[in-house]
C-alpha cells in the first residue's frame, strides 16, 4: 500500500469513528438575541431555567440569583439555599447531619407572584403545545 493511500485511509477512519461532531458556531444559537443577565452580563441562553430579577423584569441566570442570594443572606454551617417553586427561594438546615432531613428556617419570595413576564408568557406558550 503507498504512502499516500495509507494517509487517505486513516482520515476517512478518523471521520467515521462514530463519535459526533460538534461545530463552534451552533446554528441554534446564532441567529436569536438573547436577554442579558443583570448580574453577570452574559447572555441568558437557557430561558426555561431563568427567574426574574428583583431590581426588574429582565431574566436571569438561576445560579447568578442562588450566588446574590449567598451573599445577602447570613448562613450557617449546616444550611443550603435551594429553590422552592413558584419564585421563591428557601433557606433549608438539615437536621442531625442527614441530607435527607431537613426544615425551610426561612422562606424569602423573589419573584413577584402576580406579575405576569412578556419572556415568560412567550416560552409559556410554547410548554403548552
Amino acid at each position: 500500500m503507498s504512502e499516500e493511500n495509507r494517509d487517505n485511509s486513516n482520515e476517512q477512519s478518523k471521520k467515521r469513528d462514530g463519535k459526533r461532531r460538534r461545530y463552534r458556531n451552533n446554528r441554534r444559537y446564532q441567529k436569536k438575541d438573547f436577554p442579558i443577565c443583570p448580574y453577570c452580563g452574559n447572555s441568558v441562553k437557557d430561558i426555561y431555567t431563568a427567574i426574574a430579577s428583583e431590581e426588574g423584569e429582565a431574566p436571569a441566570h438561576f445560579d447568578c440569583i442562588i450566588k446574590q442570594l449567598e451573599k445577602r443572606e447570613t448562613l450557617e454551617k449546616d444550611e443550603k439555599i435551594c429553590y422552592l417553586g413558584r419564585g421563591s427561594f428557601g433557606i433549608i438546615k438539615t437536621r442531625n447531619g442527614s441530607t435527607m432531613k431537613f426544615f425551610v428556617r426561612k422562606r424569602i419570595q423573589y419573584e413577584k407572584e402576580e406579575k405576569k413576564f412578556d419572556w415568560r408568557k412567550k416560552i409559556s406558550n410554547r410548554i403548552k403545545k
